[in-house]
C-alpha cells in the first residue's frame, strides 16, 4: 500500500500544482467559468456573481498549496481533508453540468485543454479515487525528511515537465515548480524545524499569489485563445476544405387514430393516409467542424457591418471594452488620447463594447471620450483580450500585438514599432 499512496500523492501533488498554475495563467477566464455554473438557468447562486474573481484566486491558490503539502507529507490531516472537500465539489459540479448539458466546458485547465462535460466528471472520478487513496493512509505520511524530497520533488518535477512539454506546449510551469520546490529545501535548511510547514505554506501562498496578480495586472503568460498573438481573424473565422458538416435528423410527430407517433424522414409520415402533422423536431446526431473564431463582427449603427473593412486594413488599432461600466475610466482617457495622437497615421481605429447604446453615450461623455464604439459580442470581447479597456495591434486581420491597459506604449513606440 505504501507504494501506492506515493504514487497517488505524487499524481495529485503534480496535477494539482499544473491545473492551479494554468487557471492562475488566467483567473479573469477561470472567473468568466464560474459566473456560467452560477448563472439562474445552471445553478441559480446569483449572490456569488459578484465575487468569482476572488473565488477564482482562491480556488487557484488552494490548488497550488495543495498540491505541494500532498508532495512534501505537510500537514496532512487538514491537506487530506482539504483534498477530499474540495474533489467532492468539483465532482459534483462537473456531474451536474455533464448530465444537465449545461456547462459544455469545465475551465478546468483553463483554454489550454479543452473537455468535454462527460470527460471532465471522469477525469474528476479517476482524481477522487487517487485522493481517497492518499485520505485513507494520511496518518501515515509525515513531514518528509531531505531523503524523502530527493525522491517525491524530482518525480513531481519530471511529471509536470513532461505534461508542459506535451501537452501544454509552456515551459513556465517547469520553472514555477522548480521555484516552488527550490523553497521547500531552503525553508528545510534555515527554518527551525517547528515553524517549517506553515513557513511553506505562507512561502507557496506568496508565490502563487504574485503569480496571480501579474496576471491580472498585465496578461496572461500563455494565451490559449484563438485571438492570441500570431493568430489570423479572417483565416480563423473559415473552415478548411474537407470540414464536417452537422449532422441533424428530423423527427416527425403524425398523429394516426389518435396517437402522437415519432417518425424519421424515411417512414414518409406526410404520405400515411389519415396522420395528421402535430410537429417536427430537429436533433443533432452528430457535431461537425467548427471554425476557431465564429462569432467575431463588428457592427455599425449607421453603416452596419464593418468587421471585412477593418480586417483587410495594413494597420488598425482595436480598442476592446467588453463592458463600459466596469471599465477603468483614466485607462480610457489614455486609449483616447493615443487615438488621437495616431489620427494623421495610415492607420484604422475600432473601438469594440457590448454595453448599451443609451449607457454608452453616458459614460463616453461623462469621461469625455471622442472616439466612436461599435458592437461586438460581450463574450467575444472577453474572449479577445483579458483586460477591460485592452487593446490590439492588427496587419490584414493578424494579431500582432496586444496590450493590457497597464502596458499600452506611447503613440511613439507604436510608430516606431509598426510604421516605420
Amino acid at each position: 500500500m505504501k507504494n501506492l499512496t506515493t504514487l497517488s500523492r505524487i499524481l495529485v501533488g503534480s496535477l494539482f500544482i499544473v491545473s492551479g498554475l494554468i487557471k492562475a495563467n488566467d483567473a479573469i477566464g477561470f472567473s468568466f467559468k464560474l459566473n456560467d455554473y452560477f448563472a439562474p438557468d445552471v445553478l441559480d447562486i446569483a449572490f456569488l456573481i459578484d465575487f468569482t474573481y476572488p473565488l477564482a484566486v482562491f480556488i487557484c491558490i488552494a490548488e497550488i498549496m495543495l498540491g505541494l503539502s500532498v508532495l512534501i507529507g505537510a500537514k496532512m490531516q487538514l491537506t487530506a481533508w482539504s483534498l477530499l472537500l474540495m474533489i467532492f465539489f468539483f465532482d459534483g459540479l462537473t456531474f451536474y453540468s455533464a448530465y444537465f448539458n449545461k456547462v459544455t466546458d469545465c475551465g478546468c485547465f483553463g483554454d489550454a485543454i479543452k473537455l468535454t462535460p462527460w470527460e471532465s466528471f471522469y477525469k474528476d472520478v479517476v482524481l477522487t479515487i487517487l485522493i481517497l487513496i492518499v485520505f485513507a493512509f494520511r496518518s501515515k505520511v509525515t513531514y518528509h525528511s531531505k531523503k524523502e524530497n530527493m525522491f517525491f520533488l524530482p518525480l513531481s518535477l519530471l511529471l509536470i515537465s513532461l505534461f508542459s512539454y506535451f501537452i501544454l506546449e509552456w515551459y513556465y510551469p517547469i520553472i514555477f515548480s522548480f521555484i516552488l520546490f527550490l523553497g521547500v529545501v531552503l525553508v528545510n535548511k534555515f527554518v527551525l524545524k517547528d515553524k517549517q510547514q506553515w513557513t511553506l505554506a505562507s512561502y507557496a501562498f506568496l508565490v502563487s499569489s504574485l503569480f496571480s496578480y501579474y496576471t491580472y495586472a498585465h496578461l496572461p503568460l500563455k494565451d490559449y485563445r484563438p485571438f492570441a498573438v500570431g493568430k489570423n481573424i479572417s483565416d480563423d473565422m473559415k473552415l478548411p476544405n474537407g470540414a464536417k458538416n452537422d449532422v441533424y435528423e428530423d423527427i416527425w410527430k403524425y398523429e394516426l387514430n389518435g396517437d402522437v407517433n415519432d417518425y424519421s424522414t424515411e417512414d414518409k409520415p406526410w404520405e400515411i393516409e389519415g396522420a395528421l402533422f402535430v410537429d417536427r423536431i430537429t436533433k443533432l446526431i452528430s457535431e461537425g467542424d467548427h471554425p476557431p473564431i465564429h462569432d467575431f463582427s463588428i457592427e455599425s449603427d449607421i453603416i452596419g457591418d464593418i468587421t471585412d473593412s477593418i480586417l483587410s486594413v495594413p494597420n488598425a488599432l482595436l480598442i476592446v471594452t467588453y463592458d463600459l461600466n466596469k471599465s477603468n475610466n483614466d485607462a480610457l482617457s489614455k486609449v483616447d488620447s493615443l487615438v488621437k495622437d495616431l489620427s494623421n497615421q495610415n492607420i484604422s481605429f475600432a473601438a469594440l463594447s457590448a454595453t448599451t447604446e443609451e449607457q454608452k453615450i453616458d459614460i463616453l461623455s461623462k469621461n469625455n471620450i471622442s472616439m466612436p464604439y461599435y458592437f461586438t459580442d460581450e463574450t467575444t470581447l472577453k474572449t479577445i483580450v483579458r483586460s477591460n479597456p485592452g487593446v490590439l495591434w492588427l496587419k490584414e486581420g493578424s494579431i500582432i500585438n496586444k496590450w493590457h491597459h497597464n502596458d499600452i506604449p506611447s503613440s511613439d513606440e507604436l510608430i516606431n514599432l509598426y510604421l516605420n
